[in-house]
């Protein structure tokens, strides 16, 4: 015979219907599932491509119009000298282009480098005569545009002719390094030959090419100082 008073229900079981909860404490603290940290993975990956795609585009088409900047300086240049038969800059008969428009001395030569001489006086007299437009030039302290990159333009002389130089101006001449390696090569690519130390765009840092080789570094980190050969 069976002794019932061994028979008792297991209180150890849950009743039917509820929600089996022994092996489950704190439910509220469950941590992510190797799936769920994937696709957080994944949408961070995303993310950081688009913003770094989109910071090179910027960067693209900054270089793009200093390269566009460049080429028109040189047109204007050259359209100023066929016209009026003198430097822009230098130019005797500048007053009859504006009003209280500095003249040079029509001597040939772009004297000096200061916000005041006739290097600076270039840019005034290219916009007076309507040949260089898509250029701001300031009103006040230093007198030359600056290029889409930073930095300033800045057209000066020496023995072996005239110079657009692309440089900061946190220097008294502007020859400060601006670019850095890839947009000189960029630049001199589009414009010239493509090589640092001939043709008519030249690097003036040494770090930026191959040391006894006439190649651009693409290894260096150094800011490069470029002149261009006005016409």
């Amino acid at each position: 015979m069976t002794d019932i008073t061994s028979i008792r229900p297991d209180t150890d079981q849950p009743a039917p219907g509820a929600s089996d909860r022994r092996d489950r404490p704190g439910d509220g603290d469950r941590g992510f599932t190797l799936v769920e940290v994937a696709i957080a993975l994944v949408v961070i990956a995303l993310l950081v491509g688009t913003v770094l795609q989109a910071q090179g585009m910027v960067g693209n088409t900054r270089v793009q119009a200093l390269i566009s900047d460049v080429g028109a300086i040189r047109t204007a240049f050259s359209q100023f000298q066929e016209r009026y038969g003198a430097l822009p800059g230098d130019y005797a008969g500048a007053a009859g282009l504006r009003t209280g428009l500095a003249s040079g001395n029509g001597d040939g030569v772009l004297a000096g480098t200061g916000p005041s001489d006739e290097s600076a006086a270039v840019w005034q007299h290219l916009t007076a005569a309507q040949f260089l437009t898509n250029l701001k030039i300031p009103a006040t302290g230093v007198l030359v545009p600056a290029t889409p990159l930073g930095g300033q333009y800045q057209v000066f002389q020496d023995s072996t002719g005239t110079w657009l130089r692309i440089g900061n101006m946190a220097t008294s001449d502007n020859s400060g390094p601006l670019l850095t390696v890839e947009q000189a090569r960029r630049l001199d690519q589009e414009l010239d030959d493509g090589l640092p130390a001939t043709g008519g765009i030249m690097n003036k840092t040494p770090a930026c090419q191959g040391e006894g080789i006439n190649i651009y570094n693409l290894t260096s980190s150094a800011t490069c100082l470029v002149q261009v050969l006005m016409p």
